[in-house]
């Protein structure tokens, strides 16, 4: 009877010693798998932006830039973006500044690789935007711009459990009404431009 409950209490030591080396596991797969089914994430940055145009940068100072995104696929090799966009120029060659509000989606091709809590992702991206352009203080009164975009880049987002930090670079073929006319020449000018940006995000 002895020998029956010393084997009895043998076999619940090990149990209880094993729960650690399972929680352990089940953690090690959430983090393999994300905190959503489809890698849910939030992101908010800000950054510099400028036009690639040499007479607009010649006329133009370099702007800061801001986004708020909301994003799924995180942890997977196809993820896509919403995302509201901003920038604001100063304008000092022409006489008034340009301000820039508007919305874009994008598709991100990506590869991510996960180790214990962390994720390192690097990733390309392209999609479609649209920017409402405002002319602040323009002397000939002219109040905005609605202006079509072709967003594309390259970044890297690292991760370690729910916190995301993200870093790209963004360029913006601009298309449809994407052109202004400076007040100081009088010459019809391409809107495109690039970005540089940093976000810190949470993953749901």
């Amino acid at each position: 009877m002895q020998r029956a409950n010393w084997k009895f209490g043998l076999i619940a030591a090990l149990a209880v010693a094993s729960v650690p080396g399972i929680a352990s596991a089940d953690d090690a797969m959430a983090d393999m798998r994300g905190y959503t089914p489809l890698g849910a994430y939030f992101l908010a940055g800000g950054g510099v932006t400028n036009f690639a145009n040499d007479s607009l940068r010649d006329s133009f100072n370099v702007g800061g830039a801001w986004d708020l995104r909301l994003g799924i696929g995180s942890r997977y090799f196809l993820g896509g973006e919403l995302a509201y966009v901003g920038s604001a120029r100063g304008g000092d060659g022409v006489g008034y500044n340009l301000l820039n509000n508007g919305g874009e989606a994008v598709v991100r091709v990506q590869y991510p690789y996960t180790a214990g809590g962390w994720l390192i992702e690097p990733f390309a991206f392209g999609g479609i935007g649209f920017t409402r352009l405002t002319f602040v203080d323009d002397p000939t009164d002219r109040t905005g711009e609605n202006i079509g975009t072709i967003p594309f880049g390259a970044g890297l987002t690292a991760g370690y459990r729910h916190l995301l930090f993200d870093a790209r670079f963004t360029y913006r073929p601009a298309f449809s009404d994407g052109d202004i006319v400076l007040a100081r020449t009088g010459i019809q000018e391409n809107l495109h431009s690039w970005a540089v940006m940093a976000s810190v995000g949470y993953e749901f």
